[in-house]
């Protein structure tokens, strides 16, 4: 397969380290077999109610530790008791995940992978007015309902998407060109709707064409778990901020780490998800939430990429992106169950 397992001895149980490395062995099987398939992918349906389920087992593997909302794509996160569960990615009030993006002055989205001082910027909106804070800098503050008056249409690039937005002006593109030193636009998606496509062909048995989101890379949502976070600890043998890996839900109190890769359908509170897949990982895992300074070892990339990467890609699994098929609210405590991969 291509697969290097670590065997460090981690401070837990030899039994819990040994399932560790199954999991991992056959998540890596299942995702590797559907990549070589050359059957045509049938885009499976929505679960509208649980009893559409009723043929499936439900297991209870823990309980929402944090939820984790990103106003601007690739600037810090806002951590929050309560969320609502929408088909774009969480929302809180009138903040969206990832519903701002910046650009450059080519029209290219701008990421921490870039500029890893981005994640040092601060996002509020309160009364419908948008306030961005950086250290050392004055903050700016702009009123969402006048960007949306003016309508300055722009387009920006997710990948092979083009999206569109509204700009935000020459004051935030200033603001952002004083706290970035380069010279950046910011894009409101406000209620444009979403023209992306999540297609990526037969690989994900799960991954809907409509599994979209607003400006985050892939679907609206992405789940870790504590456990895996604290195995990936005890290899590179040092403290890593969940934060730094930019999830929407980490969840605790897990079986064992890496047991989220085999989860099928994830249920938290009244909301329905789908695992439809793994997160692939980059240099953005290096950089500190906080100080925005990149790992001189390249950790934990470099241990990811000893034991994560499947056969010909060089882009490690670590976390799960979800697809909602039920919509609902999500709260901090709230117990996690989920069906296993058959």
């Amino acid at each position: 397969m291509g697969l290097c397992l670590t065997m460090d001895i981690p401070r837990s149980s030899i039994a819990v380290t040994l399932l560790a490395a199954v999991t991992v062995t056959l998540v890596f099987k299942f995702w590797s077999s559907w990549r070589r398939s050359k059957a045509p992918r049938i885009m499976r349906p929505r679960v509208k109610n649980l009893e559409e389920l009723a043929d499936r087992t439900w297991q209870h593997v823990g309980k929402v530790s944090k939820l984790y909302l990103y106003p601007i794509k690739s600037c810090a996160g806002i951590s929050l008791a309560s969320a609502q569960a929408t088909r774009l990615g969480l929302r809180s009030g009138t903040v969206r995940d990832r519903s701002l993006i910046i650009m450059n002055e080519k029209g290219v989205m701008v990421t921490g992978r870039m500029i890893p001082a981005t994640v040092k910027i601060k996002a509020r909106i309160e009364d419908g007015v948008l306030t961005l804070e950086f250290p050392g800098a004055p903050s700016f503050s702009v009123l969402l309902s006048q960007v949306e008056e003016k309508d300055v249409q722009k387009t920006t690039r997710v990948w092979d998407d083009t999206v569109p937005g509204l700009d935000c002006g020459d004051e935030a593109a200033s603001w952002l060109k004083e706290v970035l030193g380069k010279k950046c636009r910011l894009l409101y998606h406000s209620s444009i709707p979403s023209p992306r496509s999540t297609d990526l062909g037969d690989e994900y048995p799960l991954l809907r064409g409509d599994d979209n989101a607003l400006y985050a890379d892939l679907t609206g949502y992405m789940l870790m778990t504590r456990e895996s976070i604290g195995d990936l600890e005890t290899r590179v043998k040092s403290h890593l901020p969940p934060q730094n890996f930019r999830p929407n839900i980490l969840v605790e109190g897990t079986n064992a780490p890496y047991d989220e890769d085999l989860w099928e359908y994830i249920r938290i509170g009244d909301t329905l998800f789908r695992n439809v897949k793994p997160c692939s990982r980059c240099i953005f895992t290096t950089i500190n939430h906080e100080s925005g300074k990149k790992d001189s070892n390249m950790e934990p990339l470099r241990t990811l990429r000893s034991f994560r990467c499947v056969e010909g890609d060089n882009s490690p699994h670590f976390g799960i992106n979800l697809g909602v098929d039920i919509t609902g609210t999500i709260n901090e405590g709230d117990a996690v169950f989920v069906t296993y991969i058959r």
